[in-house]
């Protein structure tokens, strides 16, 4: 699960870092790849950099429902972070878009079972929550399967199957970390001249924040045999207490080699520059995965190199959409797991952060897509 400050701890790719060394390089010519110092940077590498360096303009949804689907009342699990709310009001907005009834439920910090059985006993047609794995609430989560409750969820990493465990979505779930991964560890490669050198900054205890480790290693033993990567391990207890700045740079002054960081989680990254700068760790260079607008200015500003985009309103619309098909009798594994990993980009360039670094709540997706989803719905 997420820590429940899942939209900020969780989403998702990891940390990394990579070497910056005076490098040079040379057109290798039918070869389709680039010669540096560490290796050779594949024409694959620059085909993915290249897919996802640029902004989407559409939603991965495309099957439009063959009807308006008939009212239904939802209740969304608000998580005790504050952030939780914001996500709320995303998915009211969408909710309502289909003219259904929303209802919001506060869950305690340490109970969010309470909560989703709260909402079994309003006898309300869909659940939907962010964050937390069904284990967690696995008491909660079978009540609302015994009372004919559908679940919806983000930011997880449990697997829907529909009928056969009562998940009917899970978007920007362990799928898209994967995803994230491969494009933003590619991006590393290319930008290191195949001599990256990454340090991928996790949190063990969460599945949605530490499968980035195994992520970014899978992508370079596939793609850059002239790289390496290692975790750096940021504990609950050390990330609660604000001391995980200073494990990254006990563990950059242990490892010189390592020149890139890999944020697995944006909240790794406020105030991580000035520190690498203090400590003479100026060389190593910054990426990371689900940016907020501090994350964004921060490539502005000329502090960090690279951020995943990832649009958490735009998954909130994705999490009504799958509703939506099971309302209409029209959901499918298949279907849900082809949107399971939304529409996002790479910021890499100070003029491209720079257009969407006063949005309060970062990226919130393709421009237009609640036309776009409005219109699969035929509510537009």
């Amino acid at each position: 699960m997420l820590l429940n400050r899942h939209r900020r701890l969780g989403m998702l790719a990891a940390g990394t870092f990579a070497a910056v060394i005076a490098l040079t390089s040379c057109s290798s010519g039918d070869s389709g790849t680039t010669s540096t110092g560490g290796g050779e940077v594949s024409q694959e590498v620059k085909d993915i950099v290249a897919q996802y360096t640029t902004e989407p303009t559409e939603i991965v949804q495309t099957t439009p429902l063959t009807k308006t689907p008939e009212k239904k009342k939802v209740a969304f699990i608000v998580c005790a972070d504050p952030t939780c709310s914001i996500l709320g009001d995303f998915v009211k907005e969408s909710v309502e878009a289909l003219g259904w009834e929303y209802t919001g439920i506060n869950a305690p910090a340490t109970d969010f079972g309470s909560a989703v059985q709260q909402a079994v006993d309003l006898k309300v047609d869909y659940i939907a929550g962010t964050g937390s794995d069904v284990a967690t609430f696995q008491n909660a989560f079978d009540s609302a399967k015994a009372a004919g409750i559908p679940y919806f969820s983000c930011y997880a990493s449990d697997v829907p199957e529909g009928e056969a465990n009562n998940l009917f979505a899970d978007c920007a779930d362990l799928t898209a970390i994967d995803t994230y991964s491969r494009a933003l560890t590619s991006w590393v490669i290319e930008d290191s001249g195949a001599s990256a050198n990454i340090g991928v900054v996790n949190v063990p205890e969460f599945p949605t924040l530490s499968n980035a480790v195994p992520d970014v290693k899978k992508t370079l033993d596939e793609l850059c045999d002239t790289c390496t990567s290692a975790p750096i391990d940021i504990s609950v207890d050390v990330l609660s207490s604000g001391g995980a700045t200073n494990t990254i740079i006990s563990y950059l002054q242990s490892n010189p080699d390592v020149n890139y960081l890999y944020l697995a989680f944006g909240d790794f990254e406020p105030g991580l520059r000035s520190a690498l700068n203090s400590a003479g760790l100026e060389h190593v260079k910054i990426v990371g995965v689900q940016a907020q607008q501090p994350q964004i200015q921060s490539v502005v500003n000329g502090e960090t190199s690279a951020w995943i985009a990832a649009p958490q309103e735009n998954n909130m619309w994705t999490l009504t959409d799958q509703m939506a098909r099971v309302a209409n009798g029209e959901w499918s594994v298949e279907n849900e797991r082809a949107s399971a990993v939304p529409a996002f980009f790479i910021v890499d360039s100070k003029e491209e952060a720079q257009s969407i670094a006063d949005l309060t709540d970062g990226w919130p997706g393709p421009k237009d897509f609640k036309e776009q989803f409005k219109k699969l719905w035929g509510v537009n």
